[in-house]
């Protein structure tokens, strides 16, 4: 599609200016919540900072776990090819990682300033959608996170990792679009005081939920497989469940 945009003469990869494009959307929706949470306009910048940096390193920590097995395999790129290593089994993001280490970075943000860790979380998940949704558009027009071959689909000419002159289901876009429906619904849920608790576990049995089923039609496999699911899927399957348990535990009336 367009891997690159070009500004100035220069060229920038797409996925990057529109990854920046959803972190600053995400921030700016925060700061009109920031008052009420006895925030400052400036803390959102902050956290969305630290928790942008914990998604990074989660996502690429998840990442490497799942390509531990081709990097036993092709270890001897250590020694002749460092750099290529480093950037075949390191150069990828998961995004279950990036949540998890997304919510590492808000808590080491909380802690560091001395802010309630249920606030900061209170402003911050319900706009995490919002802004992962732009990063889909990104990867789609990067043509990385591809779907499968479908008559369909898709046709990338200029993709650099998407294959070339074949048709794709947009799943990007499908991912975008739902997570677009999950920034409504949590956006909406949290415009009445809610437990941060109900808030995160809204989210997580929402995006979950949609997760599993759109990885049937994800083409790429770099993500790691197990008893023939991916790793997102397997998450995806404890996650649901878990946030319906917690759910269920704080709703729910207690027996008398």
């Amino acid at each position: 599609m367009f891997p690159f945009i070009t500004f100035l003469g220069r060229e920038y990869p797409s996925f990057a200016i529109l990854g920046l494009v959803g972190f600053f959307t995400a921030v700016i929706a925060a700061g009109f919540r920031a008052k009420r949470y006895n925030l400052t306009r400036s803390d959102p910048v902050y956290l969305g900072t630290f928790a942008g940096l914990g998604l990074v390193v989660g996502g690429v920590l998840l990442f490497s776990i799942t390509q531990i097995p081709n990097m036993w395999e092709n270890r001897a790129y250590l020694t002749y090819d460092f750099v290529l290593f480093v950037s075949r089994y390191f150069g990828g993001l998961v995004f279950y990682g990036g949540l998890f280490g997304a919510i590492a970075g808000i808590y080491l943000y909380c802690r560091i300033m001395k802010l309630p860790f249920d606030v900061a979380m209170k402003l911050t998940v319900p706009v995490i959608p919002l802004a992962h949704a732009i990063m889909r558009v990104g990867c789609f027009v990067g043509g990385c996170c591809y779907g499968i071959e479908h008559p369909l689909g898709v046709t990338f000419t200029r993709s650099l990792g998407a294959p070339n002159g074949v048709p794709l289901l947009p799943v990007q876009l499908f991912e975008a679009v739902a997570n677009l429906c999950i920034f409504a619904i949590v956006w909406n849920y949290t415009k009445k005081e809610r437990s941060w608790i109900a808030v995160a576990c809204l989210y997580g049995l929402l995006y979950s939920f949609a997760r599993f089923w759109l990885e049937f039609l994800r083409g790429d496999v770099v993500r790691g497989a197990v008893f023939g699911m991916s790793t997102s899927q397997l998450i995806s399957i404890v996650v649901f469940f878990a946030c319906v348990a917690v759910l269920c535990k704080i709703t729910l009336p207690a027996p008398q």
